[in-house]
């Protein structure tokens, strides 16, 4: 589980999604323990993430357009693989996206995770934080509120090859709804997401033969994906 803000709360990186069935998680997750190594520290966790946006779902909306310049916001926590929540650090992130560069600011709240998972998502300790990026500089004038919160099981690895980082991410669900237009009905994402973080920039080589399976590269987003799931099953 994450314990430490990065020392410089901005950060450029590149960063590739590939999109796979859920059916096909046990296989993806057999390929990358036999070709990468585990993360020496933050091997495996659960991420609770709480995401931001206007009364209008403007960030969404960029989504949907894909525009070139995106960004996002939310407020990130971990926890264990049965998805308690520990009492380590949560961090307020945004990212602002050029193409597939991106721009992570990141700090780290007062607030623990399991402190943050108790509340509601309308309560001040967490619908007032975004308002603290202004601290970075960051230039984000909109009126934002939390929409939902979206919990997942995380596995990081390291190809030993190229030191690029992949995370396998899976049982992508719902956890918690701050918009009553979505309903109260929480559902898992039919599909998972290994994504490379590094200076690696096509598909790794040890990862072809999951293309068969269905692996595809992707400019997924989770926040965007379940909205589209709650949208369908609420009239």
């Amino acid at each position: 589980m994450q314990t430490n803000p990065s020392a410089d709360p901005v950060a450029f990186r590149t960063e590739k999604k590939y999109v796979l069935y859920a059916r096909q998680a046990l296989l993806a997750e057999a390929v990358l323990k036999a070709h990468c190594l585990p993360d020496p520290v933050f091997a495996r966790a659960s991420v609770h993430s709480v995401y931001y946006d206007t009364l209008d779902l403007q960030y969404l909306a960029e989504k949907i357009d894909s525009t070139y310049l995106k960004a996002k916001v939310r407020l990130r926590w971990y926890g264990d693989w049965d998805f308690l929540p520990d009492p380590g650090p949560a961090f307020l992130e945004a990212k602002i996206k050029e193409g597939w560069k991106q721009q992570k600011i990141r700090v780290q709240v007062e607030y623990d995770g399991r402190t943050l998972s108790a509340l509601p998502l309308n309560t001040p300790e967490i619908s007032g934080l975004p308002s603290r990026l202004a601290e970075l500089g960051v230039g984000l004038s909109l009126a934002l509120r939390p929409a939902f919160t979206i919990s997942y099981r995380r596995m990081r690895f390291v190809d030993p090859m190229t030191g690029t980082r992949l995370a396998l991410d899976q049982a992508i669900h719902v956890s918690k709804i701050n918009l009553p237009c979505l309903g109260s009905e929480k559902r898992t994402l039919p599909m998972v997401v290994i994504e490379t973080k590094g200076s690696l920039d096509t598909l790794p080589a040890y990862l072809a033969p999951l293309v068969a399976m269905g692996l595809k590269p992707e400019a997924f987003s989770k926040y965007l994906s379940c909205y589209q799931m709650l949208m369908q099953q609420h009239p």
